[in-house]
């Protein structure tokens, strides 16, 4: 037996769509390193995975130009002093 059609959800029924909704959390930089402290030229986390050594180098190495850049817009030299 099917149900009354006035006691269904606005939305549902014969030509009712089934609509699946998923949300998937992929992390694709699972592993970080924080080099420097806020105080003396400032810190810096970088985001990156250990099983990719050379792609983590290059994230860390294009943090720290931006670090330096940062400080000298600041009017510190390239250490942040």
């Amino acid at each position: 037996m099917s149900p009354d059609p006035s006691t269904l959800p606005v939305g549902s029924g014969p030509g009712a769509v089934v609509v699946e909704y998923r949300h998937l959390h992929i992390s694709e930089d699972p592993d970080s390193i924080e080099v420097g402290t806020p105080g003396k030229g400032g810190a810096i986390k970088v985001y990156g995975n250990f099983r990719d050594p050379e792609g983590f180098r290059a994230k860390i190495k294009a943090a720290y130009e931006l670090r330096r850049y940062a400080a000298e817009l600041l009017g510190g030299g390239p250490d942040g002093r």
